[in-house]
C-alpha cells in the first residue's frame, strides 16, 4: 500500500531551487543591474535589423554579452586604462619612431568609429629639409670656404 505524504509548500520550494542551481548552473545567475535591459534591448535591435551583423550572429552576440555580465567579466576599461593601452603600443617603436608614436595618440585628430569600420588617427609633423640642388655635403657654410664677392653694380 502506497501512502501519501504531504510535504510543506517551503520545502517543496527549496527543493526546486537546490535542483535549478544544481542543474541549471549559471544559466540562472542574477545578471548585474543594467545587464536585462541591455540584453532586451540589444535584441530588439538585432530582430529589427537595426545591426551590421546578420540576425544569427546578432543575437548570440548579445546572449554572450549578458553571460559575460552575469559572470562579472564584461566591463569597460577606465580613460586611464585606455590611454596606458595606448602608450603601450607604442613601446614596439624606437626613438623618433617611438616619440611620434605618442605625439601622435595626444595631439592628433581622431576620426570614424568603431561602428564605421575603425578609428583613423591622424598626426602631421613639419620636417625640416635640405633643398634638392644642394648637396648634402654642401648644405652648410663651410668653414674654410671664402665668401663668394657680390659683383657692384656697373
Amino acid at each position: 500500500m502506497i501512502r501519501d505524504k504531504i510535504v510543506p509548500a517551503g520545502v517543496v520550494s527549496a527543493t526546486l531551487a537546490a535542483i535549478g542551481i544544481t542543474f541549471g548552473g549559471a544559466a540562472h545567475a542574477a545578471s548585474p543591474p543594467g545587464a536585462e535591459a541591455r540584453y532586451q534591448q540589444d535584441r530588439a535591435n538585432c530582430l529589427a535589423g537595426r545591426t551590421t551583423e546578420d540576425q544569427k550572429t546578432c543575437l548570440k552576440e548579445a546572449g554572450a554579452r549578458l553571460e559575460a555580465a552575469r559572470k562579472g567579466d564584461l566591463s569597460s576599461p577606465s580613460s586611464a586604462q585606455q590611454a596606458a593601452n595606448a602608450r603601450k603600443r607604442c613601446d614596439a617603436f624606437t626613438g623618433d619612431d617611438r616619440r611620434t608614436c605618442i605625439a601622435r595618440l595626444e595631439d592628433g585628430n581622431t576620426s570614424g568609429s568603431v561602428a564605421a569600420g575603425g578609428e583613423l588617427r591622424e598626426y602631421k609633423q613639419i620636417v625640416p629639409g635640405v633643398p634638392q640642388d644642394v648637396p648634402p655635403t654642401a648644405a652648410g657654410p663651410s668653414a674654410t670656404a671664402a665668401p663668394t664677392p657680390v659683383p657692384r653694380g656697373q
